[in-house]
């Protein structure tokens, strides 16, 4: 079985931090060997349908491979729609005018018309929007979220599974530990405490932290064995600053916070896969890539 690769950048399309997205995604393409590009959430500064058209050029033009979640700033220009509630109308706008790998499902409400699936490689990558868990915990109300995201883990046998999210529950920096994605969290584990997923991916805070396996309850304190627990990946480093901080659970694994990154997901097999930090320093330029930190998670 061949590798499939994920790239993930987070934070920085838009108005601010662009020309650092640029350099990034110029290096994703130049690697050729892409089987899907994630954008972690935030077109600044308030996702805008004129700040979507540039974080478009920005990424080089072309969707096809892209799917991307929807972030806190993507909810600032939001309104209702007499069916689905309330929903981010320039991002939902920019997601289904053109050919790309996010889905919306119009037949769903508010957040949840984002929320989908892909199997890769022997892998499910869940993707889920946390974009108002500062004003409200996800599910925000919407049970049915909590029911799909159980049967979207709970149907795939075994734990090959990465959750992709703007939001982690484990985050050092400005904004630090995010509670209001705490039933995400405890969805990934079953009633006796096993979990059902091998890693979170997030980013929000402007920085790199990546923690080693936390388990069901008080995840910011109760480190265990990766048989009981599930890595937090934390990627906000895409272009709009750095977020020193000290909110939050500090990392025992890796944090860099002064330097742009891509995160390189390697699905190598249905056991493995490798995470890649790779960096590109605090003034990036397109071949200057170095691998700063490698995560390995076998099953």
């Amino acid at each position: 079985m061949a590798s499939s690769v994920v790239y993930w950048t987070s934070d920085g399309g838009g108005d601010e931090g662009g020309e650092v997205v640029a350099v990034l995604h110029t290096w994703i393409r130049n690697q050729n060997d892409a089987s899907l590009i994630v954008y972690g959430g935030d077109i600044y500064a308030s996702g805008t349908a004129d700040q979507y058209t540039r974080f478009l050029e920005q990424v080089g033009g072309n969707l096809e491979l892209h799917c991307g979640l929807p972030g806190n700033h993507d909810w600032l220009t939001s309104g209702t729609n007499p069916f689905a509630g309330r929903i981010p109308h320039a991002y939902e706008t920019f997601w289904r005018s053109r050919p790309s790998r996010q889905q919306i499902d119009t037949s769903k409400r508010s957040g949840a018309r984002y929320e989908h699936f892909i199997d890769l490689n022997g892998w499910r990558l869940i993707f889920l929007d946390t974009g108002l868990c500062h004003e409200q915990p996800w599910p925000i109300g919407d049970l049915e979220r909590l029911r799909w995201l159980h049967s979207r883990l709970t149907e795939k046998p075994g734990r090959a599974k990465l959750i992709f999210g703007h939001h982690s529950r484990l985050s050092r920096g400005i904004h630090g530990d995010n509670q209001g994605v705490d039933g995400i969290w405890r969805a990934l584990f079953t009633d006796s405490g096993l979990p059902l997923a091998a890693c979170t991916i997030g980013g929000h805070d402007h920085n790199v932290s990546i923690y080693s396996p936390r388990s069901a309850r008080d995840p910011g304190d109760n480190k265990v064995n990766f048989d009981k627990g599930i890595y937090v990946v934390v990627n906000g480093a895409g272009g709009n600053g750095f977020y020193e901080g000290d909110a939050g659970t500090d990392p025992d694994l890796f944090r860099l916070t002064d330097g742009y990154c891509v995160t390189r997901i390697e699905l190598v097999s249905d056991r493995k896969a490798i995470l890649s930090t790779i960096g590109f320093g605090p003034a990036p330029r397109p071949f200057a890539s170095v691998v700063v930190n490698r995560l390995n998670i076998d099953l």
